[in-house]
């Protein structure tokens, strides 16, 4: 393959996994993401207030995650591939709700037993798709330096 080529593919491979990345988050917002005995909290309703588990557990940690998937998406949109490091904490950040056993129900004063749902993985999987776009776009942007110094004398 020549070096256009393989620029092509990742050129399209990027913004291929930014566009399923938006569908996948788009959708997660609205299925039910998380169930905690008869509870059930769609994923709109967490991006809206997860902020308010502040010190609970690691669920505040795992809603900071929606902060970095839009620093990630700017990231994407502007081609800062200088930036790009500021996705990779996204699916580890993601993944600690699965470590999480309990949740706290303040209705009953009671933890219910946390069980994952539709919701929280089509979110999961937005972050490990945008998280791929910006690695994709770190690695073209790399191939790409290096034709553009040789013909500038740069």
């Amino acid at each position: 393959m020549h070096i256009r080529q393989k620029l092509f593919f990742l050129n399209h491979s990027y913004n291929t996994a930014f566009v399923l990345s938006l569908l996948c988050y788009t959708l997660s917002m609205c299925f039910i993401s998380v169930r905690a005995g008869s509870l059930e909290i769609h994923g709109f309703y967490l991006l809206l207030f997860g902020w308010m588990s502040f010190g609970l557990n690691s669920y505040f940690l795992c809603w900071l995650a929606n902060i970095l998937y839009v620093v990630s998406a700017c990231i994407v949109i502007r081609k800062a591939k200088s930036l790009f490091w500021l996705s990779l904490p996204l699916p580890v950040l993601g993944i600690l709700l699965v470590f999480c056993e309990t949740f706290p129900n303040y209705e009953t004063g009671q933890d219910a037993a946390l069980s994952l749902s539709t919701g929280y993985w089509l979110w999961y999987v937005a972050l490990l798709l945008i998280t791929l776009a910006c690695i994709l776009l770190r690695i073209r942007n790399a191939r790409k330096e290096p034709e553009y110094s040789r013909r500038f004398g740069a």
